[in-house]
């Protein structure tokens, strides 16, 4: 036993205790030989002999031990800087924060000999256990986690050592609830000067805690706090570096590097996605792959002038091609990666996807052309319908003046004949442009479709089949009856024409929902219940660059003399005015569909049959004409007379002014809209200047849905639209002079 605490006493001793142990032995030994050859040689030993071997033992004994003490404070602060550094090296390469605290507290726990240690932190005013060392068999603890008030928060944040008390305390009630623990000692752990947590160790031995202690727990401590700082830098950095991929990858845009010599260095997840490729079939690969093949001179002109004169591309507008051969539209940007010497070596390239944006402006671009043309076909037919007017009435006045066995009056059929199908062509035009007077009332589709197939299926041979698909719920919708037919009635004609050696047309109603917005071929989407209207054929079809066109007014895929190109035109304007939508779906060889889609009308009224026109009744009441139009207003003043009106004729608006201020007054006054100078809106808010209850009859080219203000025409007594028959104006005229109310329209 002896030995064996030799063997460790001496172990414990470094290279510099271990030569002064030797010298001091040398040094005793030395002195002893003097005395025992004295002693020997017979020599007396006197009072100053003894004194003064005792006094150099003493002292080279003294010396020993002063060397022996410092030598094992040099050894042990030596260890105290190594642990230090070994701590220190940790915290440079610190990653895992639970790791090196666990390795701290090992290392701390070795140094001040110790057997139990905790390192705690401080989130949210709560203690959290991070890391423990000898605490497997200990059943009390130094600290409990959970919730700390600031009081105990505070006491964390100062060094402090705590001791079991000692016997004599204890009989005198002093108490100790850490059981077999002796002394534990805690500091805290400081993070930027922010307060982070803290670390504890403890003994059982009550006396092997001291403040020397409590300076090397400060310095690991600090340490620690390093670590943990570095660790939260390094993992917002790597936070920060994978959103920058996370950014990258699933951009919006597409993105690729490329080199001089055209390859793709790298490219994002949405451009491989977008171009369907995979990452590995993009990287390493020619830039060329992604262009179609008649682009790719002008791309690798585009590499060349980018390096060779640093010239940037901002906003030029490419197609790029997917794996599939789908085209895609692209904006692109592109900037230039320098090396270390300012030499170009990549090009990086942003291309947005504007395929959405594309086809939106080609559909904007479109409504605009048919707007344009729509206006331009409603003048022409606003025009048309005052030459009509003069013509079918003088034609009017003319039969009612002949004979049917006149040798004339066969010509004058032939011409109200021919202005009367002239009639119909500006009516088709004012239909497409939306100027033409639409009665509202509700129509059960199925009844109204098959009303239309009655109609058309005189005009097919036997080669042409017609199938019907409708459904067995009534659905009504608000709309004019007349206009459905005409548009249905053009679709059908152009399915038969499609069919020249036979074929299939079907036609299908349905009722659908769209909950979700569905586009059409206008720039909005529509939601809501929807009556639909499809008319399919089995014939030619229709490629892209046609179906670009066929609402157009005039265009036409007939042959001259068979189409006046106003068919589909019609069709376009009739659906729109009804506030629906169309649907086409063609191919070339594959037929063609259309679909056409009418809002679904929530109320079932059921629909009346329109009246027929009667002869007006003859009278003797004095109408005033304001037309600035001669020949019209001669016409007009032509039919009144035969229909027993006394008239007056005046051409402007200033001059009808001018009879009331000579105090004129009129039973009626018949007024044109679209007049020079003084309009027909200025003229009508004048003359009521001199007669408020003067009744007004409004007579134009357009119909009630084109005025110039919306209420215009409900300050007036009556509507009629050019151009009209005898018995037309008659009836409307009568209209008005019978009313009670004169400022209440009909």
């Amino acid at each position: 036993m002896k030995l064996r605490a030799f063997k460790t006493f001496r172990s414990s001793l470094g290279p510099l205790e271990q030569a002064q142990i030797v010298i001091s032995t040398a040094v005793v030994v030395t002195l002893v030989t003097i005395v025992a050859f004295r002693v020997v040689s017979g020599e007396k030993l006197g009072w100053y002999d003894l004194i003064s071997v005792v006094t150099v033992g003493v002292i080279g004994f003294l010396i020993v031990w002063s060397t022996i003490s410092y030598g094992r404070q040099n050894e042990q602060q030596k260890q105290e800087l190594l642990a230090l550094k070994t701590i220190a090296e940790a915290v440079n390469r610190a990653i895992d924060i639970p790791y090196l605290m666990q390795n701290a507290l090992q290392e701390v726990k070795r140094l001040l000999d110790v057997e139990y240690g905790w390192i705690y932190s401080v989130e949210a005013n709560r203690l959290n256990l991070a890391a423990q060392r000898g605490t497997e068999e200990l059943s009390v603890a130094i600290l409990s986690e959970g919730a700390i008030d600031d009081e105990r928060l505070q006491s964390l944040r100062t060094p402090r050592i705590l001791k079991q008390p000692t016997s004599l305390h204890m009989r005198r009630g002093a108490t100790w609830s850490y059981g077999p623990i002796g002394s534990w000692a805690s500091v805290p752990i400081m993070m930027k000067d922010q307060f982070f947590g803290v670390i504890v160790i403890a003994s059982e031995s009550r006396d092997a805690v001291n403040n020397r202690h409590i300076d090397l727990m400060t310095a690991f401590a600090n340490q620690i706090g390093v670590a943990v700082e570095n660790a939260a830098l390094f993992t917002r950095l790597r936070k920060s570096e994978e959103q920058y991929i996370d950014l990258f990858e699933h951009s919006p845009d597409m993105s690729h590097l490329v080199n001089k010599d055209g390859l793709i260095v790298s490219c994002n997840q949405t451009e491989a996605q977008r171009l369907k490729y995979r990452k590995d079939e993009l990287v390493g690969h020619s830039i060329l792959k992604l262009y179609p093949a008649d682009y790719q001179p002008q791309v690798r002109q585009l590499l060349k002038a980018i390096f060779e004169n640093g010239k940037e591309e901002t906003g030029l507008e490419e197609q790029m091609v997917t794996s599939d051969g789908e085209l895609v539209d692209v904006s692109v940007n592109t900037s230039i990666i320098y090396d270390e010497t300012n030499r170009p070596v990549l090009v990086r390239a942003v291309a947005r996807d504007i395929t959405e944006k594309k086809k939106l402006e080609a559909k904007i671009l479109h409504a605009q052309r048919i707007d344009s043309i729509g206006n331009l076909a409603g003048g022409v037919a606003h025009d048309f319908n005052n030459i009509l007017t003069s013509i079918l009435g003088s034609t009017a006045i003319m039969k009612r003046k002949m004979k049917r066995t006149d040798t004339w009056y066969r010509f004058v059929d032939i011409i109200e004949t021919a202005a009367k199908r002239g009639a119909g062509l500006t009516r088709q035009l004012l239909t497409f442009a939306r100027k033409t007077s639409v009665q509202f009332k509700p129509l059960i589709v199925n009844d109204i479709v098959q009303e239309t197939l009655r109609l058309f299926e005189r005009s097919i041979d036997k080669t042409i089949t017609v199938q019907t698909r409708f459904t067995n719920e009534v659905c009504l919708i608000n709309g004019d009856d007349g206009q459905i037919q005409q548009a249905l009635l053009n679709l059908l004609i152009n399915s038969r024409d499609a069919m020249a050696d036979g074929g299939t047309i079907t036609v299908a109603t349905d009722r659908v929902n769209f909950e979700r917005a569905v586009p059409n071929n206008g720039v909005e989407s529509r939601t809501g219940d929807y009556v639909v209207v499809a008319v399919a054929d089995t014939g030619i079809g229709m490629d892209r660059a046609t179906q670009q066109r066929i609402f157009e007014p005039f265009f036409t895929t007939k042959d001259q003399g068979k189409g006046t190109g106003l068919g589909l035109a019609v069709v376009y304007g009739v659906v729109n005015a009804h506030n629906g939508f169309i649907n086409v779906h063609s191919e070339a060889g594959h037929g063609s569909q259309f679909n056409l889609y009418f809002p679904l009308y929530a109320t079932a009224e059921p629909p009346r049959k329109p009246d027929r026109l009667q002869r007006a009744p003859r009278t003797t009441e004095h109408i005033l004409v304001v037309d600035d139009e001669h020949d019209v207003g001669d016409v007009i003043t032509g039919m009144l007379k035969t229909l027993g009106y006394k008239t007056t004729f005046v051409d402007s608006g200033k001059k009808a002014i001018a009879t009331y201020k000579r105090g004129r007054r009129y039973s009626a006054v018949i007024l044109d809209l679209n007049m020079p100078d003084m309009g027909g809106r200025e003229t009508l808010l004048k003359l009521r200047e001199f007669d408020p209850r003067i009744r007004v009859l409004i007579s134009t080219g357009y119909s009630n849905k084109n005025l110039e203000v919306a209420d215009l025409v409900d300050s007036t007594n009556g509507f009629l639209q050019k151009p009209y028959q005898t018995e037309e104006l008659g009836r409307a005229l009568r209209a008005v002079l019978d009313r009670t109310h004169p400022h209440v329209r009909a």
